[in-house]
């Protein structure tokens, strides 16, 4: 059956487009054309797929022209995303300037539109699909008809994009998206480093056309951004240290945090002040000296501080040596900066002590209002740290599972086995004894309270930030505590449980592994040494604060 859309046919029931390759495309091809389904055996549903696939390969076609030599990139870094993305949101809205003015594209559209209708009225009609002879360009642009006929395939192709946005179906704009980086003059895959975060880029800059494209149907003014072939930098320029984090913050088993990526960017971005465009192969250890220097006289920031962005720069020159392979050796190895206290911890005393626990909270039971307070949170976690010793994002990431009774003894389990869930080092996965003061309290009745209720998480109304627990409460307790007038940071709890065991006779390699500390001294104190938990237990009941007088309020004993 003849069409005046060219290349549609069809075969039993369903319809297919005939897509002819040209001569030049053909040794890359492999073949002079092929025949696509179009998965339908509506005539009018084929016309509108027929012509979407027409102009995708057209598309693809001209891609392959400019780009029959593309260079194979290894990464697609942020900005080379943001480059194929606003390719993409161009392409779609020059394809519709280009059908809106093609008068006899739109009116072929809709003369099969209309010989479908004259079929349904009389279905032993014979087809007329030949167009009359074409209008001439009298300016006065598309008829009624065929704006409605626009309408109706822009609303169907949005329909599709929005279908995609919603399902995250990336392989929609893939072709589109390695079509515009042919035409820049470079080329990647579905497994190219970045490729994921840049389609996702692209699908959203499609979304966007699409919704443009339908702005224009009802006689908004959108205009069609001009785009310029700019291409990434070419393989025998320099690379720098940037390249280098913008592969390090993707890469490895484990997503690396929001936190240390930023981290790791500011210590990047004051490099970059001092030592601008700086190609990775000229960053020698004397340019490493002379940064280490520049940190150390920074009265601005603490030497802590200045360590630890030294410390991330150390870390992309590794990743850059051992993992890339793009420089030779690590040339900053062994370059250091010691760290002084400047805020020198200690442990808090009996009357802030007093002090912090004679509020309502403690002594009536008066629950925080304020969301990161965690409102049961905000009672028991300062008293556990205080009998504990353990980190604040420890306590506040703990599951009604990491309380556990092994034997007689109750106690905490603090891991990483959750999916949230980290330790900051090895030693710090542990089991602590409960204090028989916080089970006087109540805490264990608190515990099987919460496991009734079906909660996970052992404060179901804290809320926890990715890669930081410990966020949102740290802010509650510095607003909790400084109207009191007082000094100490919830890490102090860690100082001032140390001393009590110390005094009691306990070992540090005991007070280490209570508070998660790293062992110091020989292998055999570290990795041959064991510790009951009878015998932690009694370390545990040697903190003691004879000052404090703390009643039991919970609501269980109340009641």
């Amino acid at each position: 059956m003849a069409s005046t859309l060219t290349g549609l046919n069809q075969r039993g029931s369903r319809w297919y487009i005939n897509i002819v390759v040209p001569p030049s495309l053909r040794e890359v091809y492999g073949k002079r054309a092929m025949n696509l389904a179009l998965h339908t055996g509506d005539r009018r549903e084929a016309t509108l797929r027929g012509l979407v696939k027409r102009a995708e390969w057209q598309a693809e076609f001209e891609a392959k022209r400019r780009g029959l030599a593309p260079s194979l990139i290894d990464f697609i870094s942020a900005d080379i995303a943001a480059l194929l993305a606003s390719r993409v949101r161009a392409f779609v809205l020059a394809d519709d300037d280009r059908v809106r003015s093609d008068l006899s594209l739109l009116a072929e559209m809709v003369h099969v539109r209309q010989e479908f209708q004259r079929l349904k009225a009389n279905r032993l009609r014979i087809p007329q699909w030949d167009l009359p002879e074409p209008r001439e360009d009298d300016l006065t642009g598309a008829t009624a008809e065929e704006r409605a006929e626009l309408t109706g395939l822009n609303a169907y192709l949005d329909g599709q994009a929005a279908i995609a946005q919603a399902g995250g179906n990336l392989a929609l704009v893939l072709p589109l998206a390695q079509a515009e980086a042919n035409r820049c003059g470079f080329s990647f895959d579905a497994k190219t480093p970045g490729a994921r975060e840049a389609l996702v880029a692209c699908l959203k800059a499609y979304r966007q056309a699409r919704k443009e494209v339908l702005q224009r149907d009802a006689g908004e003014v959108v205009e069609t951004p001009v785009s310029t072939p700019t291409k990434p930098p070419k393989k025998d320029e320099p690379r720098t240290l940037r390249d280098v984090f913008d592969r390090w913050k993707v890469s490895g088993s484990k997503t690396r945090s929001a936190d240390s990526i930023a981290a790791c960017d500011r210590a990047l971005r004051q490099f970059e002040e001092q030592h601008k465009d700086i190609a990775l192969s000229a960053i020698t250890r004397e340019v490493g000296d002379s940064y280490q220097a520049f940190l150390r006289t920074q009265r601005s920031i603490a030497s802590k501080t200045a360590r630890d962005r030294l410390t991330a720069l150390k870390s992309l020159l590794k990743y850059a040596d051992e993992t890339l392979a793009w420089i030779p050796r690590h040339p900053w190895k062994s370059l250091d900066i010691k760290t002084r206290t400047e805020n020198p911890r200690r442990p808090w005393t009996d009357e802030e002590l007093k002090v912090l626990f004679a509020s309502p909270l403690h002594t009536t039971y008066a629950l925080p209002k304020a969301r990161n307070g965690g409102r049961e949170a905000a009672y028991w976690i300062p008293l556990l740290g205080l009998y504990t010793g353990a980190r604040l994002g420890e306590l506040c990431q703990l599951r009604t599972v990491d309380v556990q009774k092994i034997g007689d003894i109750h106690v905490l389990v603090v891991t990483d086995d959750g999916e949230s869930q980290r330790v900051k080092t090895q030693a710090g996965r542990r089991s602590v004894p409960i204090h028989r003061e916080l089970i006087r309290l109540g805490f264990l009745r608190y515990v099987e309270g919460v496991r009734a209720a079906s909660s996970e998480s052992l404060w179901p109304s804290l809320p926890i930030r990715a890669g930081k627990p410990s966020d949102f409460f740290g802010r509650w307790f510095l607003a909790h505590r400084k109207p009191l007038g007082l000094e100490p940071s919830f890490h102090y709890f860690r100082h001032t449980v140390r001393p009590l065991m110390r005094r009691a006779g306990f070992s540090e390699s005991t007070q280490d592994k209570i508070t998660g500390h790293e062992t110091k001294g020989s292998i055999g104190s570290t990795v041959y040494d064991h510790w009951t938990l009878k015998e932690l237990q009694e370390a545990i009941e040697a903190i003691q604060y004879p000052a404090l007088k703390l009643p039991v309020v919970t609501p269980a004993r109340r009641a």
